[in-house]
């Protein structure tokens, strides 16, 4: 072969190796190509479940339970929630359900839970009662946060408290929570009345006994506790007074001392 034949020829190669280099390879498997294919369909199905949920009846609420009530009644609370009937579950907020139960002052908290497909449940935490008010020679039941929560006529069980104007406005109602919150169930089961000062400072009668109890301020509500409990313990008579305004020094009065 001839030197221009033999140089031809090497640059002949030459510019079939440079196109081979340059060709793009494809490298996907059949693994890849289905990965490539989910990305891409995967968000537009994702995108039509949400709106099916939204727009269309597959989570239309058709039942609402209501639980947890005791003076509310269900049928009432459903009713202010009926509005609610055949949408989606999903558009549904706390804060809207608050709104549609504003009107309802005996509930302290709720709860909402979404059972698709079509039940809304609410569960309801009334307002417990914790004291008593005498108002114009009624009875009416009061909760710590001084919301009024019924009138009653029966027998009470609860303490009374003597209080004019408005208990949420009132520092003495507050004093007086504190003390009733602070003690132990059986001590609180075990008050008739209870009685604050301007200054503050409490008083409390127990039942059956008409024990008068000098509690002071809020601040050491578990020692003074015990240590009435100890002196009643030891079998005082009735219609005595008790200080344990200062637990550490308690002091017991008789009546015509």
């Amino acid at each position: 072969m001839k030197k221009p034949e033999r140089e031809l020829l090497a640059k002949e190669r030459k510019r079939i190796g440079r196109t081979k280099r340059s060709k793009p390879k494809s490298n996907l498997g059949p693994f890849a190509l289905f990965a490539r294919i989910f990305m891409v369909v995967a968000p537009l199905v994702l995108f039509g479940l949400v709106a099916a949920t939204f727009f269309t009846p597959l989570l239309a609420i058709e039942k609402i339970t209501i639980s947890g009530t005791q003076r509310l009644e269900p049928k009432k609370i459903s009713k202010a929630l009926e509005t609610l009937d055949g949408r989606p579950l999903t558009t549904i907020s706390e804060v809207e359900v608050a709104q549609l139960l504003a009107d309802f002052p005996l509930i302290e908290t709720f709860a909402i839970q979404a059972e698709p497909p079509h039940t809304l449940k609410v569960k309801i935490r009334e307002r417990q009662p914790i004291v008593v008010l005498v108002r114009s020679g009624k009875n009416y039941l009061y909760d710590a946060a001084g919301v009024q929560i019924e009138q009653t006529d029966a027998a009470v069980k609860l303490p009374y408290l003597n209080l004019k104007g408005n208990p949420k406005d009132s520092p003495q109602f507050k004093t007086a929570m504190e003390v009733l919150l602070s003690l132990p169930v059986k001590t609180y089961q075990r008050v008739y009345s209870i009685e604050v000062s301007e200054q503050l400072t409490t008083n409390l009668v127990l039942k059956k006994s008409n024990i008068t109890v000098i509690w002071g301020d809020t601040k050491q509500a578990l020692l003074k506790n015990e240590v009435l409990m100890t002196l009643l313990k030891t079998g005082l008579k009735e219609s005595v007074v008790v200080d344990v305004s200062s637990p550490n020094a308690p002091v017991v009065t008789y009546p015509n001392y």
